[in-house]
């Protein structure tokens, strides 16, 4: 398994690829409109559940555009980085 994806047949077989960005920017953005971390996180883990789920099956590939799952680092690091993005969000308002 890669750390970093860097071409499109890497996406979901990588811990790291394109995808990351979006999880610590939706996390950041619920973070400066302070949604409460239980809401946001507990939204996080079931969107990465879902997705595990729906790229399970045809429909989820030609919608993902990918050829299966996303591998269980990257989920993790989704959503820690969506954790890491809420934290500075939060942080950012209390200045």
């Amino acid at each position: 398994m890669k750390i970093l994806a860097t071409r499109k047949s890497d996406q979901n077989r990588a811990s790291v690829d394109p995808w990351t960005v979006v999880h610590f920017s939706t996390g950041l953005a619920l973070g400066l409109i302070d949604v409460p971390i239980r809401w946001a996180l507990t939204t996080a883990v079931a969107y990465e559940v879902v997705e595990q789920i729906f790229e399970r099956h045809e429909r989820g590939k030609r919608f993902f555009k990918t050829s299966g799952p996303e591998v269980v680092p990257n989920a993790m690091v989704d959503t820690a980085v969506f954790a890491l993005g809420h934290w500075l969000g939060r942080k950012w308002n209390g200045t």
